[in-house]
């Protein structure tokens, strides 16, 4: 990943790598399970040590990675120690596809060491079942302990879930600052951090991933654990300020709680607090983000006992379900779509045009995430978001380059915007001067 890059293609070799890291990681998992198959039918030495080097350079990044876990891979390594091809085939089949179809979001299943050890070979992933499953996602600890605790921080994660919660999660345990940060580069399910007071603020190698960073992050040793903590917590923000941030420390957290630093961390707790309670807050951060206020809003009112005259042919879905000629259609759609259907006149939904409730809220949480002072919803197409954008963007005189294959939606909005568009065709360049007062066309002015 470093080695063959030169130093001044560094920094995007790396982004673009943590980028493509869900891609990557599955490309090296299909690899191996070449290898394990090329293994299995030949038993050549040279195969199994092209095996134990994939496995290496895998190990490097899995670690930042809930699944599959020390006890799958432990087990992995095991049969390769063991000269057992079948066996090793079998669970990297097994490990593969579920990463690429990322059955361990919703099959608990896809976590017990010893079950499907007899699977079929070439077995495509289940289908994905209509069983509601709950949400995935995980969590990053960041911890003093010695690497030996953190089995059991894991099985205290696990501990407190209960069936009633809204989400699942799974924690990923990482021993100082920089691992942490390529954590969260690397994983994209990570969402929320808990810190223990005490991480060591240095990894045992180089990380040439965070040397990208280093001119918007600081989180060199300064020997005071809560100023590292606070850095941690600054560096967490600027990559992904969408991440909740907790702390668990031994301290006076009331003197902690009063530096104005420490305001970037959700909640604080002392160490010996409930585990229930940081659990708790962990599901109700995730919770707030999940939101969906105009699509929560629809559901609600799909469930209410109303009749609407706007669309008669088609309320409630009655006329279709009963009609002896197009059952088939409400079979089709299932009875969501036409008990959800409305317009901008039913009550209850908000307003299309000067939003004030659901509508308001969500495009509020829109704007957030974006880093926006405001956020507006479209509700005409892509082609009509494209004009409006190429139209909040240019004056008339500006100068477009565009490829002359994008979607014709661009040039229209040129044309309304006043704007100069310059197309590349072969190697000739068209200059075409589209005038909103002049739409081009085979009967108006010629371009």
């Amino acid at each position: 990943m470093t080695d063959s890059v030169p130093s001044k293609e560094m920094p995007h070799s790396l982004i673009s790598s943590a980028l493509a890291t869900p891609a990557l990681r599955a490309d090296r998992w299909l690899s191996v399970l070449s290898l394990a198959r090329t293994w299995a039918d030949s038993h050549k030495d040279e195969t199994k040590a092209a095996l134990v080097k994939a496995l290496a350079d895998l190990k490097a990044v899995e670690r930042f990675f809930a699944y599959p876990g020390v006890a799958l891979l432990d087990r992995l390594n095991g049969w390769l120690d063991d000269d057992d091809a079948r066996a090793f085939l079998r669970l990297a089949q097994r490990i593969s596809t579920t990463i690429i179809s990322k059955k361990y979001h919703r099959d608990v299943g896809a976590w017990n060491v010893e079950e499907l050890e007899d699977e079929p070979l070439n077995r495509l992933p289940q289908a994905i079942t209509h069983v509601k499953s709950r949400p995935y996602f995980e969590v990053l600890s960041v911890v003093p302990h010695s690497p030996a605790r953190w089995r059991l921080i894991q099985e205290e994660v696990a501990g407190v879930r209960r069936p009633e919660d809204d989400f699942i999660y799974q924690a990923v345990i990482v021993g100082n600052a920089p691992d942490a940060l390529t954590a969260i580069l690397l994983n994209p399910d990570i969402g929320a951090v808990v810190l223990y007071e005490g991480f060591a603020a240095e990894g045992g190698e180089t990380n040439p991933l965070l040397d990208v960073f280093r001119n918007i992050i600081d989180i060199s040793p300064t020997g005071d654990d809560e100023v590292q903590v606070i850095r941690l917590a600054q560096a967490i923000r600027k990559i992904r300020p969408e991440l909740d941030i907790y702390l668990l420390s031994d301290r006076n957290i009331e003197t902690l709680a009063g530096r104005p630093e420490i305001r970037i961390i959700n909640r604080i707790f002392y160490q010996m607090e409930e585990p229930l309670e940081l659990h708790l807050s962990i599901i109700e951060g995730i919770r707030k983000r999940y939101r969906t206020p105009f699509f929560d809003n629809l559901k609600r009112y799909a469930q209410r006992p109303i009749a609407t005259f706007h669309a008669l042919p088609i309320a409630r879905g009655k006329s279709v379900f009963t009609s002896n000629w197009i059952s088939d259609m409400g079979e089709f759609y299932g009875p969501n779509l036409f008990l959800a259907e409305s317009s901008a006149t039913t009550g209850g939904l908000d307003s299309l045009l000067e939003p004030t409730g659901n509508i308001k809220e969500a495009q509020d949480m829109a704007a957030r995430a974006f880093g926006a002072d405001h956020a507006f919803f479209v509700t005409n197409g892509t082609s009509t978001s494209n004009k409006m954008v190429l139209q909040a963007l240019l004056a008339p005189g500006d100068i477009v380059i565009l490829d002359r294959n994008c979607h014709k939606s661009h040039h229209y909005g040129c044309v309304l915007a006043g704007a100069q568009l310059t197309m590349s065709r072969h190697s000739r360049s068209l200059s075409i001067q589209c005038m909103a007062a002049y739409p081009c066309g085979p009967s108006k002015r010629p371009c």
